[in-house]
């Protein structure tokens, strides 16, 4: 496998860091141990993008009318981002994700340490008027950067097959994140030449097909951050709602889903990977959690929780959520307006049938698992039944 950097700016001398080995060994002889250059630690408050040169300003925000683009509440974030910005004109020039690491850097320090009244109101759109300003001080074009307020880095990892497009990834480029690793499975010239045109992305590349769910478990030990955002190639999510949950991540989640729930509608329409993630929840204990699961793209892990569970069950997604329930993580949900099961790609020549038994299998074999350490009844008493007259049964 070969990896591959392509960044602008320049933020502290880089070093090579081999990879940290496959999913296991068997893993390691199809992927071998490709190296990155340029992993960055020890960062207290990161971000990421594309410059604001990859989406239209206009096509990413209509903005109001006024001098600064913005309403009177807001105005006095958009004075504080272009006055942050001058603190950078006069050394060298900053851009690409330099300019807005650097960006979020001031816009978490103004949030989290400004006291109450500095983070009250709406801190997306907060956020989004102080990095207009500080991309205005730069003499930049604003109305793509998306930040949040980290004291921890991120990074996202995707898994690219044939044929997939670049909306997904122009989203992520959008995001205060440390570095987007792109893990090409079994994609062709094309599909590499694509996308290492995009600013600011490491790509990991296996010329043979690994699975999704596989390279996503490969990016996840590639990437070096405390929180790691797991996107689809497929299906494009907007930055700002990606940038929800990272700001739930940041706030104490171990485990961050996308809420599907609003797509779902009755339960009589659900669709049977709908109903057997829902089962899944309900017979270990988060009825709560609906069908949403680590089973369905976008979501957040945190690095702890990760290395808790075990880096390796990711790439069986249902097994590392019924991990996650079992080893009582703090997940919460954020709403998502299109999110589908992780591994369900449409390039490859997959037929749709295949995925959909894969999936179901998988969370039949964690529940399974689950049976084995607490019985066959998941430890949830039946109160209808007296099996003990029957003499003998499940008690």
């Amino acid at each position: 496998m070969h990896s591959t950097r392509r960044g602008g700016g320049s933020r502290g001398k880089g070093r090579s860091r081999n990879s940290r080995g496959g999913i296991g060994s068997g893993a390691r002889a199809v992927i071998g141990r490709g190296a990155r250059a340029g992993a960055r630690r020890g960062r207290s408050r990161t971000g990421a993008g594309n410059g604001g040169s990859a989406m239209p300003a206009a096509a990413a925000f209509p903005r109001p009318p006024g001098r600064s683009g913005h309403e009177a509440p807001l105005k006095g974030d958009y004075a504080a981002g272009f006055a942050a910005a001058a603190l950078h004109r006069s050394g060298a020039e900053l851009a690409g994700r330099e300019a807005r690491l650097r960006m979020n850097e001031h816009w978490t320090q103004r949030f989290m340490n400004g006291g109450r009244g500095q983070r009250s109101g709406n801190p997306m759109k907060r956020g989004r008027a102080f990095a207009d300003g500080f991309a205005a001080g730069l003499h930049r074009p604003g109305g793509n950067w998306v930040p949040v307020a980290l004291t921890r880095t991120a990074s996202a990892v995707v898994v690219v097959g044939p044929g997939a497009g670049t909306e997904a990834l122009l989203q992520l480029l959008r995001l205060p994140l440390e570095e987007i690793v792109v893990v090409l499975d079994g994609a062709g010239e094309a599909d590499f030449t694509r996308i290492r045109a995009l600013p600011d992305i490491t790509i990991v590349h296996s010329p043979v097909r690994i699975g999704p769910d596989v390279g996503l478990a490969v990016g996840a030990r590639m990437a070096a951050s405390d929180l790691v955002l797991f996107a689809d190639a497929y299906v494009p999510v907007a930055a700002e709602q990606l940038a929800a949950m990272l700001a739930k991540a940041q706030a104490g989640s171990e485990l961050v889903l996308a809420d599907v729930s609003g797509q779902l509608g009755a339960f009589r329409n659900w669709d049977d990977p709908a109903r057997i993630r829902a089962f899944m929840n309900w017979s270990l204990g988060r009825p709560d959690l609906s069908a949403n699961s680590a089973a369905v793209l976008p979501h957040v892990w945190s690095r702890p929780a990760m290395e808790r569970i075990g880096l390796r069950l990711l790439a069986v997604p249902p097994m590392a959520h019924r991990a996650a329930l079992e080893q009582r993580l703090r997940i919460r949900c954020s709403p998502v307006a299109s999110a589908k099961p992780a591994g369900w790609k449409t390039g490859g020549g997959t037929a749709p049938e295949a995925p959909e038994r894969l999936s179901a299998g998988d969370h039949i074999e964690a529940l399974r698992a689950a049976m084995r350490e607490k019985g066959a009844r998941l430890a949830l008493p039946d109160e209808v039944r007296r099996r003990s007259a029957a003499g003998g049964g499940v008690p």
